[in-house]
């Protein structure tokens, strides 16, 4: 059986991150991988590679140290945070600028919410 030349030009990095949705300063390490604000302290998550053509360059993508979940919002946030990010992630709406999706704004809403309330104090 003939191989395929034709690799898959990203591979899912650390943490499932989808290296199509990071942007330029996500790569260069200036904003978070996971969260997309800008780092103050971080702490490495590992690599992903992109391939254009025939080349590849790996990247070594950076978070939020501790955890983006403890600094901003705390522990109390991060369940609905994973969620929102996970389902935005793999759903072509919430990709797509000005496609909107109903489901990825009550997620977003949701952890806005916690958010809110870990900040203010409410329900700790």
């Amino acid at each position: 059986m003939k191989e395929s030349h034709e690799a898959a030009t990203t591979r899912p990095g650390p943490a499932g991150i989808d290296p199509d949705t990071l942007t330029y300063q996500q790569f260069q390490g200036w904003n978070c991988a996971l969260c997309g604000r800008t780092l103050g302290a971080d702490r490495p998550l590992g690599t992903v590679t992109i391939g254009r053509g025939a080349t590849r360059t790996t990247y070594e993508v950076r978070a939020c140290a501790p955890s983006c979940a403890e600094t901003s919002t705390g522990p109390a946030a991060e369940t609905e945070w994973r969620e929102a990010i996970e389902h935005a992630a793999g759903c072509p709406a919430c990709r797509t600028p000005g496609a909107g999706c109903e489901t990825g704004e009550r997620l977003l809403h949701t952890y806005e919410e916690a958010a809110r309330r870990a900040r203010s104090g409410e329900g700790v």
